[in-house]
């Protein structure tokens, strides 16, 4: 599959022979800080596409490779892919090839069935978030202090978290607090809403994962006894505490607040619903966004009972 721009830059399939020129474009732009070391050996990015877990498009003009991005395609996220690994050559930036190869990898994931499209803008990198934008994502979570610099900067990046629906994902149908509601009100639109079933009782009730110098915690069914041994965790810490996104959740919202979590946003699942991302320990460094919405959301965060 092919997709012209008007500049003669054609955004393509990715084809074997393009795995070095990816890994030489990486480097380029990142040094030897990109966040995924797959992208530095040319090997592995071919092994990533022949197994199906990337889908790569690249963007050529006369025979040069410009650009790089991929549908990043999870097991354990089914339904789901993340546009990822966008990368752009510094002598054709402000050309619309980030945005041309987004739209060839958003119909692609159309024709493979693919009921959402998530990406992660990095805050300090302002054209991501205008791609994302242009695209049509919605920002629905910050993912703060949540990555290394690929830029090579000692304090650890902060991510906006967006979503485009290809397929019905609608939201819970919940009396969300006054202080969120406009900032839910575009993602409504987006999403719509319907009446959900509760939490799987089946499922782990406490998943505990370490992701270097954070933890990720997720809850099915949050109790007041978890909640409060949660609080006593290390404060030192960070924390991302995923709980379902029912009446129940948000019930415990002021214990959890008096606890030293915030809320950041709704975060899709691969049962086909949503959680609520609350967050403690973060490091409170200055974000810029682009995105009027996610600066609204980063309000909420900041401001707990702030009306916007």
């Amino acid at each position: 599959m092919n997709t012209r721009h008007p500049r003669a830059i054609c955004a393509r399939d990715y084809q074997p022979s393009d795995a070095i020129d990816i890994s030489t474009l990486f480097r380029t732009v990142y040094g030897d800080h990109y966040v995924y070391a797959d992208v530095y050996l040319p090997s592995q990015i071919q092994q990533r596409n022949a197994s199906g877990h990337w889908r790569s498009a690249v963007a050529v003009r006369d025979g040069r490779l410009l650009g790089h991005a991929a549908l990043w395609l999870d097991p354990a996220q089914p339904g789901q892919a993340e546009l990822a690994l966008n990368v752009v050559h510094p002598d054709a930036r402000g050309q619309g090839i980030a945005s041309l190869l987004g739209r060839h990898l958003c119909a692609a994931a159309a024709n493979l069935g693919i009921a959402l499209l998530t990406i992660k803008q990095v805050c300090s990198h302002p054209r991501s978030q205008y791609v994302a934008r242009a695209l049509g994502f919605r920002s629905t979570a910050l993912l703060l202090d949540y990555v290394d610099s690929p830029f090579g900067c000692p304090e650890p990046e902060s991510i906006i978290f967006g979503c485009l629906p290809l397929k019905p994902l609608p939201l819970p149908r919940l009396d969300w607090p006054q202080a969120w509601r406009e900032w839910l009100a575009p993602l409504h639109q987006t999403f719509g809403e319907e009446e959900r079933l509760p939490a799987d009782a089946s499922l782990p009730s406490l998943a505990l994962t370490c992701h270097g110098q954070w933890l990720e915690l997720t809850m099915q069914q949050p109790s007041e006894a978890q909640l409060t041994e949660i609080a006593t965790m290390p404060a030192g810490k960070p924390i991302y505490l995923k709980l379902p996104a029912s009446a129940e959740t948000l019930a415990c919202r002021p214990e959890l607040e008096r606890a030293g979590f915030r809320f950041g946003g709704l975060l899709p699942v691969a049962s086909d619903g949503w959680q609520l991302l609350w967050l403690r320990g973060l490091s409170g460094q200055a974000i810029r966004f682009c995105d009027k919405q996610a600066a609204q959301l980063h309000q909420i965060y900041a401001n707990p009972d702030i009306t916007l």
